[in-house]
């Protein structure tokens, strides 16, 4: 019930829509009951006296009927499909915007392939189930009353015996409605397997080849394809077992009618037509109480997808602004990292109490083994994490109670996993700037002109088929490695942060492309504050400061000769990467 409850603070904008689509089923279900008063009409009055004229009014009457019937019934289907679509629209749209909000370490234990699965597969599942739920419940519901209504008035007595048969039949659907929902959540979390099976596959394609490995991505999909097809025929089973089950407990129902029925006319207790009136009238309530099994499997999935939406919806962001946060001046003293801890959850520490104080304008390198820290320390900087103990400060204000987009408009990023966009040159440059995201703006052209040439890519970029207005494709596939590398700078560049972090953004380019990239990024860095994490230690030679990190401490920490000099650890990975 909470679930319906939360589905329908989405329905209530369209309400003016809903009840419009109301007032139309409310037309189909009077106008399914009255063929029922027309023959019975025709049969013991018009045909009896033989009026000819009165005939063909109600032969003309009947396709008036289904005329005006199928008039309510497009209006009806549309208005609802109308309110279905948008409101599965709006609960995608703030799915999509709850998942922009949400913190990092909600990606890093859910997989990007059950994600798209909630936000296409599920909420195309409930969108079937809001257009299809409410005209099945509210239209062939309303069309039972009038034909019960209908037939109890034509014989009552015998409409509360044939009647005795539906509570009964209630017993296996509701049996089945519990093996529906069941078996709907397992499906979805099936689906979601098989989209994380197709992203990866998809998204891993190179190293699959080179590895040779397209036979044991096949089978593992086989395997995910597999599952999903199982908890799908399961569905189908309890799905498919309901509309026998009604038929059934119909046949029985018609058999005692015919026999009871057919024997008081034969009596002259009943009129040919009333009986006639009677059967047409219980015939036809048949479809809407059959129709309601079906409608019960279409309910249990949607519910089941609707509970894996608000899921999604029910995580709350680890990191937030504080209440009253204020707005972080522009930078001008220093950083400090007070004490800092972090972990996982439960998991193990990660960081163990690090003191690192970085002044304007200094340059600060973090060096050590994969797996020490280092990019956990520049996660924490823009808060996309926060610590687990300790505190970070920015001029002596506490991060946590500044505002967190004051926070990160004042702090650049150029990282070794370039993200781009499906989109121009131009557009993800400007990417960090709203502002100067125009592309018909002659001065925001310019901009963006000006940052590519700091950070070496206006070259590359006038040489393309479009120049900036250049479609990059998919990650920027369509560029090599160090050309994506140098949007990244440029992209910084634009934005023109006091801090910025430097996260081995040199460490998978070739020799040509990282001679391009370093010095387009000791440009960038001229003037600010800078965080840089390294693996090719020839990259910190020049750092105000070098730290080396190990198992989350800070071991050494000094400039690379005086590093040099004190023979530790920093010499040792030094020795290694020269020789």
């Amino acid at each position: 019930m909470k679930v319906h409850l939360r589905l329908f603070r989405f329905l209530k904008p369209y309400m003016t829509r809903f009840i419009q689509a109301g007032i139309c089923m409310v037309g189909v279900a009077s106008l399914t009951a009255a063929p029922v008063w027309l023959v019975r009409f025709v049969m013991d009055d018009v045909l009896i006296a033989k009026d000819r004229q009165m005939l063909l009014y109600i032969t003309l009457a009947f396709p008036a009927v289904y005329l005006l019937k199928g008039v309510f019934t497009y209006i009806q289907n549309y208005m609802m499909s109308y309110i279905g679509h948008a409101i599965v629209r709006d609960i995608r749209q703030t799915l999509y915007e709850h998942l922009q909000g949400l913190s990092l370490d909600f990606y890093h234990r859910t997989s990007t392939g059950k994600l798209m699965s909630r936000v296409t597969n599920d909420t195309t599942t409930l969108q079937i189930a809001m257009v299809q739920v409410p005209i099945q419940i509210i239209r062939d519901g309303l069309t039972l009353i009038f034909l019960i209504s209908t037939i109890l008035y034509l014989n009552w007595k015998f409409a509360l015996i044939t009647l005795v048969l539906l509570p009964i039949a209630a017993v296996p659907v509701s049996i089945l409605g519990k093996k529906l929902r069941r078996a709907g959540r397992e499906i979805n979390v099936e689906m979601a397997d098989l989209f994380a099976s197709i992203h990866e596959g998809i998204g891993g394609h190179v190293v699959t080849k080179i590895f040779g490995k397209e036979q044991d991505e096949i089978e593992r999909f086989r395997q995910d394809n597999r599952n999903y097809y199982s908890a799908h025929m399961r569905w189908v089973r309890a799905n498919i077992l309901g509309a026998p089950v009604m038929e059934f407990m119909g046949s029985i129902a018609a058999g005692y009618l015919l026999w009871v029925g057919g024997n008081d006319v034969i009596t002259g207790q009943w009129s040919v037509g009333s009986f006639a009136a009677f059967l047409f009238a219980s015939i036809s309530a048949y479809k809407p109480v059959k129709d309601f099994t079906s409608v019960n499997a279409t309910i249990q999935q949607g519910t089941a997808c609707a509970e894996r939406i608000f899921e999604i919806l029910d995580e709350k962001p680890s990191v937030q602004a504080q209440p009253g946060a204020g707005t972080l001046p522009p930078f001008k003293n220093s950083i400090e990292y007070r004490g800092v801890s972090f972990s996982y959850g439960t998991g193990p520490v990660v960081l163990d109490h690090i003191d690192l104080s970085i002044r304007a304008g200094e340059v600060v390198a973090l060096v050590g083994a994969s797996g020490a820290g280092k990019t956990t320390i520049t996660h924490l900087l823009p808060r996309l994490m926060d610590v687990t103990d300790g505190a970070i400060l920015i001029d002596g204000t506490d991060i946590r109670g500044i505002t967190i987009e004051s926070l990160r408009s004042q702090i650049g990023i150029v990282t070794q996993d370039v993200i781009l966009f499906n989109d121009t040159v131009a557009y993800n440059i400007a990417y960090g700037k709203e502002a100067i995201r125009d592309p018909n703006n002659a001065d925001a052209r310019r901009e963006i002109v000006e940052a590519a040439k700091v950070a070496n890519a206006h070259g590359f970029i006038t040489a393309l088929p479009q120049g900036y207005d250049t479609l990059i494709g998919e990650r920027g596939i369509k560029l090599s490695g160090g050309q994506r590398q140098r949007l990244s700078v440029a992209r910084a560049v634009l934005r023109n942060p006091p801090i910025l972090i430097l996260d081995e953004a040199t460490s998978s380019l070739d020799a040509e492309s990282e001679q391009l990239v370093q010095q387009a990024l000791e440009r960038l860095m001229e003037h600010r504050t800078v965080l840089v994490v390294a693996h090719r230690l020839s990259t910190v030679r020049r750092a105000d400061r070098i730290l080396v990190i190990e198992n989350g401490r800070v071991i050494e920490e000094g400039t690379h000769d005086r590093l040099i000099e004190n023979d530790g650890r920093y010499k040792k990975l030094y020795q290694i990467q020269v020789h």
